[in-house]
């Protein structure tokens, strides 16, 4: 007696992952065409399950929902971040924070940084003290799990050159 097949959806959970992905991202169908067949840039592959895993790929998929809807909520935070700076530094601040805890880019910052040129030439201490929560978030996220894998040396060399940058930028 044959089993059925699953198929899940996996994209690559990052800043340019697009929404539509991301809502997709974990989800587990028995058939392969209910996902959508997107014609953008991100990488995304749609990944056959053997029964006998099913329930270990369904509590992996809950995980995966997880850090989609994470992606989802730290870009929203981001959002609002750039329309308080300017008008609220102290709320553009906490809202940075807690988007800097789900994760930091260095492509973000970059562009945060050409967004507000004028506020951080005007405004040092929020320079200096968004310089220093990025740079310990960005140092931060080389702990976390994933990173584990790339072997030390590069890891280490990875969290020196974008905390470099941060510096370059906000310092």
């Amino acid at each position: 007696m044959g089993h059925k097949t699953y198929y899940q959806y996996y994209t690559n959970v990052n800043y340019l992952s697009c929404a539509d992905c991301l809502a997709w991202h974990g989800k587990i169908s028995t058939d392969p065409t209910r996902f959508p067949n997107r014609r953008d840039s991100c990488e995304r592959k749609i990944l056959a399950l053997e029964h006998k895993d099913i329930k270990y790929s369904r509590e992996k998929a809950r995980r995966m929902r997880a850090a989609a809807k994470a992606e989802l909520t730290r870009r929203e935070l981001l959002s609002d971040a750039r329309e308080a700076l300017g008008n609220d530094n102290e709320e553009a601040i906490d809202l940075l924070a807690k988007a800097a805890k789900i994760d930091v880019y260095i492509s973000e910052i970059e562009r945060l940084t050409r967004e507000n040129e004028e506020i951080f030439q005007s405004d040092e201490t929020l320079r200096q003290r968004l310089c220093k929560l990025f740079a310990q978030s960005y140092s931060d996220k080389f702990g976390w799990p994933r990173y584990e894998l790339l072997p030390e040396p590069m890891r280490f060399l990875r969290e020196q050159a974008g905390i470099a940058r941060i510096k370059q930028l906000l310092g």
